[in-house]
């Protein structure tokens, strides 16, 4: 299961389908595993995209989950450097411009 889905508590077993929130955790669920499914982007460039997100939204649980997945599927750390920096260059870079359109409003 994709980044943060693994620290949400599972929608409750033993029911035929679940209703309310638990209808709305499954169907989110399902998204995310859709979403890192491979597609146009195979799974190697979709780990990477997961760490520079992960790094640059400050998701300790998710990151943690995707340099474990990223050592298995061979990433040397070079590579998940590279990926991390990413993440850190497009989070530093809109908070400039912002600041740079507002500071003299």
């Amino acid at each position: 299961m994709p980044c943060c889905a693994d620290a949400v508590s599972s929608a409750q077993s033993g029911t035929a389908e679940p209703s309310g929130t638990a209808q709305v955790e499954a169907k989110f669920k399902d998204f995310l595993s859709a979403a890192s499914s491979p597609h146009g982007l195979d799974a190697y460039t979709k780990q990477a995209i997961a760490i520079a997100l992960s790094v640059v939204m400050r998701c300790e649980p998710c990151l943690k989950m995707h340099l474990k997945n990223a050592r298995k599927k061979g990433f040397t750390q070079d590579e998940i450097d590279e990926a991390a920096w990413m993440g850190i260059s497009f989070g530093g870079s809109p908070t400039m411009v912002f600041y740079e359109q507002n500071k003299n409003s």
